[in-house]
């Protein structure tokens, strides 16, 4: 099975380049900026549903911000 993770690096860096500040992109996409901020160190991973508000706040694909993580279903 393939999930996702966000990179946090990607997710600033995008945000900067974009132009937006901190605070901008945390009211876009409906999260704490304190949330937003553990996003961005890696310290927090973000639902499914979460990481989608970023990338589409950002106008970006979900893979601009994350990376996929192969998992193995317990059998």
């Amino acid at each position: 099975m393939q999930t996702r993770r966000l990179n946090g690096t990607a997710l600033q860096v995008i945000r900067e380049l974009a132009g937006l500040r901190h605070g901008q992109l945390a009211k876009r996409a409906e999260v704490d900026p304190g949330y937003l901020t553990k996003l961005e160190n890696g310290a927090r991973q973000p639902s499914p549903a979460v990481m989608r508000r970023l990338a589409d706040s950002l106008g970006v694909s979900l893979e601009a911000i994350s990376y996929p993580v192969i998992t193995q279903e317990a059998a």
